[in-house]
């Protein structure tokens, strides 16, 4: 296994499997955007396609009616078969879908995977899109990635098929219909035309490098470790997974038998109340509990914060300690070309135990990961690995977040320490407008919470 942190590194992995797949691709994410880097992946596997691998592209629904054309004619490849899971039906309007058909609609499959010939996968919280592989200028978010070799590649795979012969994943054609705006003749050259420009930007300079630097067989360094898929099954989607265990109670025994640390990075953060007392009771019996998750000013959704926020105090009057990222953060190991003159967020979905366990996936600790998004993640067995992580994080919290603390008179406050080495404490939130605080403020008091 190997963990991949950088965007630029992240989506060159992606471009190498699509490259050297011989047989087999197949790919399963909940979004894939309508930009350069969503081009160039869908170029990848066209072009896997015309080598005779046989691709196998599943898409949640939720993003994908904005190029419906360009998914038609590509699903015209005869190597080539996307499904829709779980989709919006084009003869209704979104509104009225979600109004006359919200228990359906609502939950999506938030899985992201790739796996190419059976025998290399890639596993994580990024989606394909510019923001989560640092090809943004507005934003870019720190995300993590994990490639697995090895016998945990024959569970991903397994997973895939599961989910790609449920009754939710629906053939594009069913949903879309046959090309007609344009052809795949159109669509190749179309993506040939995007992609001819987007080869001469210093992006993609950037993810050769990575490629080079990090991906061949002279550089490539994976750790031989066990390692664990663990996902829910797609019957979730229903609302009706009774005969099969979802992923977080998969979960719940290890952190039950947690004894010294949890740490917890989480970019979509809703404890709840039930949520609070349990974190609560592992500080209770000795574990010390660190979460991280994103400030108001670097989370992209403003009612996740929002309801975040409410439980803080509770959270950490139970001795949790708390960071939130710092918009402004700079990490070394996370600068690609855009990074320097972008804002950052948090993405990241993992958690380690004990200095034994590491979790990467697409599982926010959210009540939408809990009971209505299906998700997944691979659990590594390693404590080199999982304190190699650990330590990792212990330097991204002290140069690039805000401690959130409790101060003598129970006043919270946040504290970090700037470029000059001095500490900065303050006794209000540091990030946000005063309108992003108000809208905080309106949507804490909204019966949401369990939908987020």
């Amino acid at each position: 296994m190997k963990l991949i942190s950088n965007g630029e590194e992240a989506f060159a992995a992606r471009m190498l499997l699509a490259a050297e797949a011989d047989v087999s691709l197949d790919a399963q994410y909940y979004l894939l955007h309508n930009d350069p880097t969503g081009q160039l992946f869908a170029w990848s596997l066209l072009e896997a396609a015309d080598r005779g691998v046989r691709v196998r592209l599943l898409l949640d629904d939720m993003d994908t009616s904005g190029y419906d054309a360009m998914t038609a004619a590509l699903d015209a490849h005869e190597n080539i078969e996307i499904r829709l899971f779980n989709p919006f039906w084009r003869d209704q309007n979104l509104l009225f879908a979600g109004i006359t058909d919200f228990n359906r609609i609502n939950r999506r499959m938030h899985n992201k995977s790739m796996t190419a010939d059976n025998t290399i996968s890639i596993v994580g919280g990024r989606n394909i899109g510019a923001e989560y592989f640092l090809a943004k200028e507005e934003m870019n978010y720190a995300d993590l990635d994990i490639l697995v070799a090895g016998p945990v590649v024959n569970q991903v795979s397994d997973n895939f098929d599961a989910y790609w012969n449920s009754d939710f994943a629906v053939p594009t054609k069913v949903v879309i219909g046959d090309p007609v705006e344009l052809g795949l003749n159109d669509a190749r050259e179309r993506l040939r035309a995007l992609i001819t420009e987007a080869r001469q930007t210093p992006y993609a300079d950037a993810v050769r490098k990575a490629a080079k630097d990090k991906f061949t067989l002279r550089t490539l360094n994976l750790d031989w470790v066990p390692a664990t898929l663990y996902s829910d099954p797609p019957e979730k989607a229903a609302g009706d997974a009774k005969t099969q265990p979802i992923l977080a109670s998969k979960l719940v025994p290890y952190f039950e038998a947690a004894k010294d640390s949890v740490n917890i990075v989480s970019a979509y953060f809703v404890p709840r109340r039930n949520g609070v007392e349990w974190l609560n009771e592992l500080e209770n019996r000795g574990v010390d509990v660190r979460v991280v998750t994103n400030s108001l000013a670097s989370n992209d959704v403003a009612p996740v914060y929002a309801h975040y926020a409410k439980r803080r105090r509770a959270l950490l009057e139970g001795g949790v300690e708390l960071h939130e990222l710092r918009p402004d953060a700079d990490r070394v190991d996370q600068r690609g070309v855009n990074w320097g003159q972008s804002r950052s967020g948090l993405h990241t979905k993992a958690f380690t135990i004990d200095d034994r366990y590491l979790f990467v996936g697409s599982f926010n600790w959210d009540p939408r990961s809990v009971n209505i998004n299906t998700e997944m993640g691979v659990l590594v067995d390693s404590p080199i690995v999982a304190h190699r992580a650990a330590d990792v994080l212990d330097d991204v919290l002290q140069d690039h977040t805000y401690a959130v603390r409790l101060d003598e008179t129970g006043q919270i406050t946040w504290q970090t320490i700037r470029e000059d080495g001095a500490r900065h404490i303050y006794s209000q939130e540091p990030t946000g407008t005063i309108w992003q605080h108000m809208k905080a403020g309106l949507l804490s008091v909204l019966p949401i919470g369990s939908q987020l």
